[in-house]
């Protein structure tokens, strides 16, 4: 399987505490929510030609979410916003969640407040096999121009190689200049790159298969710090993966079955 699923186990006890606060449907009726998404890429948030709906597992979730809580979205719609521009809104009160590929570190909780996280993968390398053939793992990148998006946890994996990071503020983009040689390889998120680079054979890019990472990749989605409502939403993402909904939307979405 492409990305392996973190749904933590749950003590009877803990189960117990859980089902004491666990959340009326309708609990946030009559409120409305504003949710930006990083379109970091397929499975987990992307946008095709109709950039008002977006898609991916954060999405399905999202939609869940406000099935069993009843709250609406701002202009009924979920809006696509760069990660560090919606981690800002949040800071600023002008946003109440951010989804899409949203990683959970000790750093950030310092800023916002965070749901459970309901799966984990790795980080991987991409390069170029007409270019770069020689790349195996992230040991092959000693000296190399390793691009990582802008305020990811990737450059500290490249430093760690000896690598020269380049930083950039475009998946795609970045993508588009390791296959034309201007970067020799990028450091990301396995499945929007694993989902890339199956989906567009043309451009010649390749994945390693060594994992590594894990503990930069654990995903959930980023609530603004202090707000009323995380306590609804963080009950029921877990109630969400307690009673398997959230095992079945990422099997809809696990593209490597």
């Amino acid at each position: 399987m492409r990305w392996k699923r973190f749904l933590a186990a749950i003590t009877a006890a803990s189960l117990m505490a859980w089902s004491s606060l666990s959340f009326a449907v309708g609990e946030l009726e009559n409120v409305t929510l504003t949710v930006y998404v990083n379109p970091t890429g397929a499975p987990q948030a992307f946008m095709e030609e109709d950039i008002t709906h977006p898609q991916g597992v954060d999405i399905d979730i999202i939609y869940e979410l406000q099935r069993r809580l009843l709250f609406n979205l701002t202009d009924n719609r979920i809006f696509p916003l760069p990660r560090d521009d919606g981690f800002e809104r949040l800071q600023a009160g002008e946003a109440d969640m951010v989804v899409g590929g949203i990683s959970f570190t000790q750093e950030r909780a310092k800023l916002y407040d965070f749901t459970p996280i309901f799966f984990t993968s790795s980080l991987t390398v991409v390069y170029s096999k007409r270019l770069h053939p020689e790349i195996k793992d992230e040991e092959s990148l000693r000296g190399l121009r390793i691009g990582y998006e802008r305020g990811s946890t990737s450059e500290d994996y490249i430093k760690l190689v000896n690598g020269v990071g380049v930083p950039f503020d475009n998946v795609t983009l970045g993508l588009f200049q390791v296959a034309y040689g201007r970067l020799d390889a990028l450091i990301y998120d396995r499945p929007p790159m694993e989902d890339f680079v199956k989906s567009v054979p043309s451009v010649g890019l390749a994945v390693t298969e060594h994992r590594f990472g894990e503990n930069a990749c654990k995903y959930a989605f980023a609530l603004r710090k202090g707000s009323p409502y995380n306590e609804a939403i963080y009950q029921t993402i877990l109630e969400m993966m307690v009673d398997g909904t959230i095992d079945s939307i990422l099997k809809k979405w696990d593209t490597a079955q």
